[in-house]
């Protein structure tokens, strides 16, 4: 294995730790999201600031390693940037769920108990889908890389599909106008973290 390769394959390792502060904000989300917790919210906002703080160092690396500017960056230097890019967005879409949520909280909405029991289905897989990352990360697994693409994209369709039956239920029953857009806002938010998700996964191969 060329020691380029090597090192990339370190790197990817030490990347494990951010997507377990991603992991623990999406635990927040969660709970935030089911008790109305402001506690909750701003312990996202405290794991957004600490997955920042430690992910810049990586980017500087990459804008500091050796090299010649007129030459074309190597491989491994495209991958890993790729890679921290869409982490990073990945990081900032699960952040942006604190805006439904504090919706949700502020408003009182009372969401029916088939939108509660999708949200917090799509919480659980897509944690569990976070959790394979970071194995992917540690061994550069194809059959993990295989799975995690087809299961990502499996409930991004989910998601859509979720969102577009209550939309259109939404024009031919009264309800809770306040709760629909938040739920709706959250599908939203997951369909955007699993697209970022299947592109890391799809630069790694």
């Amino acid at each position: 294995m060329p020691e380029k390769t090597r090192e990339l394959r370190r790197l990817l390792k030490d990347l494990c730790p951010l997507v377990d502060l991603a992991r623990e904000m999406l635990g927040a989300a969660r709970h935030a999201f089911n008790r109305h917790s402001k506690a909750e919210l701003d312990k996202m906002a405290r794991l957004q600031t600490e997955f920042t703080l430690k992910i810049d160092p990586f980017f500087q690396r990459l804008e500091e390693a050796p090299g010649q500017p007129s030459r074309e960056p190597d491989p491994e230097s495209l991958t890993l940037k790729e890679v921290l890019t869409r982490l990073e967005l990945l990081a900032h879409e699960i952040s942006r769920l604190s805006e439904p949520l504090q919706q949700k909280a502020d408003r009182g909405a009372i969401l029916a108990d088939e939108q509660l029991f999708q949200v917090n289905d799509a919480f659980s897989r897509l944690t569990g889908l976070l959790r394979t990352l970071t194995d992917i990360l540690q061994t550069d697994d194809p059959a993990l890389k295989a799975y995690l693409l087809k299961e990502g994209e499996r409930l991004r369709e989910e998601c859509l599909g979720n969102q577009t039956s209550l939309e259109t239920r939404m024009m031919d029953s009264p309800g809770q106008p306040r709760a629909w857009s938040v739920y709706i806002s959250i599908q939203e938010r997951f369909r955007d973290c699993l697209a970022h998700l299947g592109a890391l996964v799809h630069s790694l191969k």
